[in-house]
């Protein structure tokens, strides 16, 4: 005789609340083998493989409507692995996210401990500048990649020269490597804001003061237009042009 279970019964066999077993039955994806005329659910053991089946799936995050429609399938494995390259797909995504905000909370800590004078309105500043590190330098790439090429480029074509046409050649070329560096810059420009190191605020400056202001390779000396205060202030690469 085969064996069958109440609905308590099903519950306690696969290790989940009665709640669970009735939520299920709600939603159509978990329907008892037999219903006596007393309105009693009557469950199998084929039902008890596919509430555990059931909650497998839910554990790995998949929606009601995903078990559904693997459970209605006449190709249900071949449904559910292509739901389970998304999941997997899905959860290597979560999981290089979690893994920045690691480094960056654990960074973040080492900072603080470093800093023991700073005020919690630096906070926001130092957390900032580490989520902006890799973008400036991919921008930093950018730049210096591309005057390389100019200059590669300059010399390449001097090569094929006559030698009594070289120094007009070069002369000719500063110029146009001029105007390109002129260019390089101005994008450039278009492309960083400015963290003020006093107040914590992010501001835009003109390309004059740009190309004016002293400078080390990861700051400008700017007059913040918030607090007024003259500093250098460190330098982040746009997230959006």
């Amino acid at each position: 005789m085969t064996k069958t279970y109440s609905t308590g019964e099903l519950a306690k066999l696969v290790g989940v609340s009665v709640r669970t077993v009735q939520y299920y039955d709600q939603r159509e994806i978990l329907t008892p083998s037999q219903l006596t005329e007393g309105g009693r659910r009557i469950y199998t053991a084929s039902d008890a493989e596919q509430l555990k089946l059931i909650c497998f799936l839910r554990d790995m995050d998949f929606s009601i409507e995903d078990i559904k429609t693997v459970l209605s399938e006449d190709r249900e494995m071949s449904v559910l692995q292509l739901l389970l390259k998304e999941r997997i797909a899905d959860l290597k995504t979560e999981i290089a996210d979690k893994q920045g905000k690691l480094d960056t909370a654990v960074n973040l800590l080492d900072r603080l401990k470093k800093q023991n004078h700073q005020s919690i309105k630096a906070l926001s500043g130092i957390s900032l500048t580490m989520k902006n590190q890799k973008l400036w330098r991919q921008l930093q790439w950018q730049l210096w990649g591309s005057l390389v090429l100019v200059i590669v480029i300059v010399f390449i074509y001097a090569s094929f020269i006559d030698a009594t046409d070289y120094e007009w050649t070069i002369l000719l070329a500063l110029p146009v490597i001029f105007l390109v560096v002129i260019r390089m810059m101005y994008q450039y420009h278009r492309r960083v804001v400015y963290l003020c190191p006093n107040c914590h605020q992010i501001f835009n400056v003109s390309l004059k003061a740009f190309i004016l202001a002293s400078h080390t390779p990861r700051t400008r000396k700017f007059t913040c237009p918030h607090c007024q205060q003259k500093s250098f202030c460190l330098e982040l690469a746009k997230e959006v042009d």
